[in-house]
């Protein structure tokens, strides 16, 4: 184990922060308890920021360690909002009364301005809203996972295999879009 290493470990350790540990067979995401030159321990968390349990790790398989990488701020992220980011699902409204459609499901995306999750026939996923919608195309604001705007798509509106109005990962966007800079590395 190097300095390199070691200095790492401590300050998230000291800071109380999610770390990614790289070995050669899974990646571990949690917070480091306590560490040595021959095992670390660490209280583990699924990529949704969820408790698993405690883990011990050989640092001799140790082969990367992330720190306050996006990736992992986002974990940290889900870990601190769990209210809003397992909430109970929201379904567009009159789902029982109305026969539903894909385009019927994306005028209401746009008329309520929700953000949504799109998977195409071409096995692509896109997050966004939908900005404008004809017959046959679609042109959607795009964001990442991260809550950054990624331009805009034009989609044919029969290419859409799937929409999901509400998931883990469309109300972690929209909690993000609410609180701009929530992801950016802490200062210090």
């Amino acid at each position: 184990m190097g300095a390199l290493l070691t200095d790492m470990l401590e300050r998230a350790q000291r800071n109380r922060r999610v770390v990614a540990v790289q070995t050669g067979g899974p990646m571990f995401l949690g917070y480091i308890l306590s560490h040595n030159p021959e095992l670390l321990l660490m209280r583990t968390l699924t990529r949704q920021g969820l408790p698993t349990g405690v883990q011990t790790i050989s640092m001799h398989a140790v082969t990367q360690v992330h720190f306050d990488d996006r990736y992992v701020r986002l974990i940290e992220f889900k870990e601190h909002n769990p209210e809003v980011v397992y909430g109970l699902p929201a379904a567009p409204e009159d789902t029982a009364a109305a026969y539903l459609t894909i385009a019927t499901l994306l005028q209401r995306a746009q008329e309520t301005h929700q953000l949504i999750q799109l998977e195409t026939q071409s096995e692509t996923s896109f997050y966004g809203y939908v900005v404008r919608l004809t017959e046959d195309e679609l042109l959607l604001e795009v964001y990442t996972q991260f809550g950054e705007l990624d331009g805009r798509s034009v989609l044919d509106v029969d290419s859409v295999r799937n929409i999901i109005w509400s998931s883990e990962d469309t109300r972690t966007i929209e909690l993000l879009l609410r609180q701009p800079g929530a992801l950016d590395p802490p200062q210090g």
